[in-house]
């Protein structure tokens, strides 16, 4: 092959696995959904090389799991995968938010105080709509990248890079097209008030707990949806662990 030919191969691999996760941290492809090359190579423009490439690196980065010989599935969330998680981020959250402040640049500072002024709870009428949940997940995702970079720790960031796509997941597949319960409005305008317009090196006062409180929060509605009989999920006390009808 020529580096001509591998470069756009390489190419149509990164575009497979960018299209594929923000498909799965998006929710289009849920919890629980099987998947297979050729399915996903009919229905993209990325052939089935780019394609079983990009499911290795999700695979590797727990997004999916490979079941030999039977294709794929999106990694489930059940209640203990939830509690996990949670548990992880309460650890990894707030000594990011810690170095991350300690060792941040002025234009890094800068960028932070820009996003942090666009960073407010989506206007849900009751419900979160998707488009505003992904806003919101998305930039809640961009002020701990850039703290998480300022940390100048590879290890810190690299496990943060990973707990952050499944916190994502998580938070969307419990808020879309659902109705909000007011604990968790609550919650979500006390990020608001700590966290816009405020400098930098106050936000590390207040964001630790609020971690605390926003992984306790997703912890509690998923559990009262995997065991509400006829949930919005479509979970049932019956089936606790399958988010795949999300």
């Amino acid at each position: 092959m020529t580096d001509q030919g591998a470069t756009g191969e390489a190419s149509l691999t990164q575009q497979a696995y960018a299209a594929l996760r923000t498909r799965i941290v998006a929710c289009e492809l849920p919890p629980g959904s099987s998947l297979t090359e050729r399915e996903l190579a009919r229905s993209t423009p990325y052939g089935l090389t780019p394609i079983r490439r990009a499911l290795a690196r999700l695979d590797r980065e727990g997004l999916i799991i490979t079941l030999p010989r039977a294709g794929y599935v999106v990694s489930p969330l059940d209640t203990q995968d939830v509690s996990e998680l949670v548990e992880a981020w309460d650890l990894i959250g707030p000594e990011l938010v810690r170095l991350g402040l300690q060792r941040l640049s002025d234009v890094e500072a800068q960028e932070l105080a820009r996003l942090l002024a666009e960073w407010s709870p989506p206007d849900t009428d009751g419900e979160y709509r998707l488009e505003a949940v992904l806003r919101f997940s998305e930039l809640s995702m961009r002020v701990f990248q850039i703290l998480a970079v300022a940390s100048a720790n590879r290890w810190l960031r690299s496990t943060f890079d990973q707990l952050s796509d499944q916190m994502s997941r998580l938070w969307v597949t419990l808020l879309k097209d659902r109705e909000v319960p007011e604990q968790l409005k609550q919650l979500i305008n006390r990020w608001n008030r700590h966290i816009a317009g405020r400098q930098p090196e106050e936000i590390a006062e207040h964001l630790p707990q609020l971690i605390k409180d926003s992984g306790r929060a997703a912890r509690d509605l998923f559990q009262h949806l995997a065991t509400t009989p006829a949930s919005p999920s479509g979970l049932t006390s019956d089936h606790p662990t399958d988010l795949s009808t999300t």
